[in-house]
């Protein structure tokens, strides 16, 4: 079974924006570091998601998407 882990972030003025500041584990969890470009994904149950893109990922839920556009109609 899954559990949820939650991490608390703060919002962060940085430079004329805003950032968070992502914790060791969640950057060595992506595999990313920085400099690197990471993705807030807006889930289907409007959640959020924070992944690291890859190809094989993306062509996933490409054909995923396409799978239930198909059920729709």
């Amino acid at each position: 079974m899954w559990g949820i882990i939650m991490i608390e972030l703060k919002v962060q003025a940085v430079g004329s924006g805003v950032g968070v500041e992502l914790p060791p584990e969640v950057l060595k969890q992506l595999q990313t570091s920085e400099g690197e470009t990471i993705f807030l994904e807006n889930m289907f149950d409007g959640s959020y998601s924070l992944t690291k893109h890859d190809e094989k990922s993306a062509e996933q839920m490409m054909l995923i998407d396409g799978q239930m556009h198909e059920e729709d109609s």
